[in-house]
């Protein structure tokens, strides 16, 4: 039986990754082709969803303390023109070059979108993706108006995923939270919508 499970699960995320990547979106089968960013790509998670756009959050901070500004600004975008990346989701976004808006987090038009396949680790029946969609979605995570994704580890042992959230917009005063997603807490594919 527990055979017979790994192999459904095993087809059910080859399913996912095959349907939930394909269209305008790229599926790339290692999350590192999409880590390395290309000219004018903005990397990072999927953190919110409305309509057809999307709040991208890239988890490596830069540091303008030395000219006056905080210690940890994460760059963040809203992406018109984005119907399908999910919540939880890594891409790499690539934008039509129109102006975009920069009051924080920033605005623009995606023209094309790379969406790294999800990862379920050893003993994970949850992915990368579904865990951070869930923790997002968490009473503990809440507060946090916009997310960064800093770390996400899974235990196989206690079959639980820990998040490490900041919120970007108090990331110089306020602490990170420790998120704990447990495998039975899957939430539906775009939480709730």
């Amino acid at each position: 039986m527990s055979y017979l499970r790994q192999v459904f699960m095993l087809l059910s995320t080859l399913i996912v990754c095959l349907t939930g990547c394909s269209g305008s979106n790229e599926c790339n089968s290692v999350q590192t082709q999409a880590n390395a960013p290309s000219e004018d790509g903005f990397t990072g998670y999927v953190v919110e969803r409305k309509d057809n756009s999307i709040l991208v959050v890239d988890p490596a901070y830069e540091d303008f303390s030395a000219n006056g500004g905080g210690s940890r600004y994460y760059p963040a975008k809203w992406f018109s023109n984005s119907p399908d990346p999910q919540i939880g989701s890594y891409v790499e976004v690539w934008t039509d070059g129109g102006p975009e808006n920069q009051p924080y987090p920033g605005q623009a038009r995606a023209e094309k979108i790379a969406v790294s396949c999800p990862v379920a680790p050893d003993g994970a029946h949850m992915t990368d993706a579904d865990a951070i969609r869930s923790g997002l979605l968490s009473s503990d995570a809440e507060n946090i108006r916009v997310p960064v994704i800093e770390d996400k580890r899974f235990d196989a042992d206690s079959g639980a995923w820990t998040l490490l959230i900041r919120d970007a917009m108090t990331a110089n005063e306020g602490q990170a939270v420790h998120v704990t997603v447990k495998e039975e807490e899957q939430v539906g594919k775009q939480g709730g919508e």
